[in-house]
């Protein structure tokens, strides 16, 4: 077919199409949209972009008949009432382009009076407690790992607007003031008694004196990471084996290792961890504080300047924050900076659930890649309530 045919049958086209669909709700413009894509004789007339551009501009005239209010309540549910029945991929990539057409008319919408965030002050992480006093590798062995990690779930704790932002939603109890207590009981009582008894942990003490550096020396054992660390590759093995033998093995008969959640949990109005958290609890050694509270004051910074911007110089571009979001986690130990997203959603206002599927589309292209790259977000986001 010569271009001017093709071109002469693409007018035709689309004005048939602006003639069909002029009466047409949403739903039924995305199943028109389906069929024409599916119709082998559509490739003859239109490429895939021109018929994106076309389809855009037919459902941005169906849109801007919906009144924004009902726009507003059918965006709130992701726009699930405006979408026809299909896989969920096929759903997936309607609802994001509903989102992109919708949300010029979103702007409109009355909403009750944002929570203005300003972004916070530089994060100090600080060793609260002084220097560590010890008169045996046991007790300098344990109390650096469990400061180590209680300063990183600190900076995770979810501040208490959320009760206002995200009312229905509860807070994960790892992001709640708790919960580094509770986590912290359960190195010392349970995990850490493990890993101590095991033979590289026991040939690390004897290997050489132990004075007031030791803390440092720990620590940079931790965060240097690599093959044939002893601390690392111990405490990777003690927490394999836990879903098979039980966190605290050998204390088991005795003791149930999750009632030490299960108390202050209740008291916070949350789920205590069980075994299926198992993953996510091994993680924390490997959070490094300092990086996670740089990420956060990063982010905060990212949404005060594209959202609330002092002046418009100030101004981040589009999109800024969301790329944030995505530096945290591919950026930060795994896990960590999937907490850092979860934090941000019960803190800033436009983190909301359609912005995590967002991003969650944007840190993977399928289920598998988004499980493999951000795991905890995704399983917060599979089980946020309806």
């Amino acid at each position: 077919m010569s271009d001017s045919n093709r071109r002469a049958k693409f007018e035709s086209k689309v004005a048939e199409l602006l003639g069909v669909t002029s009466g047409l709700t949403v739903l039924q413009i995305l199943m028109l949209r389906r069929m024409t894509q599916s119709d082998p004789e559509t490739s003859s007339w239109a490429n895939e972009r021109e018929l994106g551009v076309v389809f855009d501009t037919i459902l941005d005239r169906a849109v801007a008949a919906i009144d924004v209010e009902e726009l507003g309540a059918a965006a709130d549910q992701q726009f699930n009432a405006l979408l026809p029945p299909g896989t969920e991929e096929a759903r997936d990539k309607e609802r994001w382009m509903l989102f992109d057409v919708a949300k010029k008319y979103l702007a409109r919408r009355k909403s009750p009076v944002e929570v203005v965030v300003e972004a916070p002050p530089p994060m100090v992480v600080e060793e609260d407690d002084g220097p560590i006093a010890f008169d045996n590798f046991k007790q300098l062995f344990d109390e650096t790992l469990a400061r180590y990690s209680r300063r990183a779930l600190q900076i995770l704790v979810v501040g208490p607007n959320h009760e206002a932002l995200r009312p229905h939603i509860p807070v994960p109890f790892i992001l709640t003031p708790g919960f580094a207590a509770c986590y912290e009981t359960m190195l010392r009582r349970y995990v850490l008694p493990d890993i101590r008894a095991t033979k590289r942990i026991t040939e690390l003490a004897k290997s050489r004196t132990w004075d007031a550096t030791g803390s440092n020396r720990l620590l940079g054992m931790i965060q240097a990471g690599g093959r044939s660390n002893a601390i690392l590759d111990t405490w990777d093995s003690r927490w394999s084996a836990y879903r098979s033998e039980g966190i605290g093995a050998k204390y088991k008969k005795d003791n149930d290792p999750w009632a030490v959640f299960a108390e202050a949990a209740a008291a916070a109005n949350c789920s205590p961890p069980g075994e299926r958290d198992i993953p996510l609890l091994h993680s924390v050694i490997r959070w490094e504080p300092e990086s996670m509270a740089e990420a956060w004051r990063e982010v905060s910074l990212l949404y005060q300047q594209e959202y609330h911007p002092k002046d418009r110089h100030d101004q981040a571009r589009e999109g800024a924050f969301r790329d944030g979001l995505v530096r945290c986690i591919r950026e930060l130990p795994k896990r960590s900076g999937d907490m850092v997203v979860i934090k941000a959603f019960f803190e800033l206002p436009k983190c909301d659930r359609m912005a995590l599927r967002k991003l969650m589309h944007t840190v993977g292209a399928t289920d598998a890649e988004r499980k493999r790259s951000a795991p905890s977000l995704v399983d917060f986001y599979n089980n946020l309530p309806p």
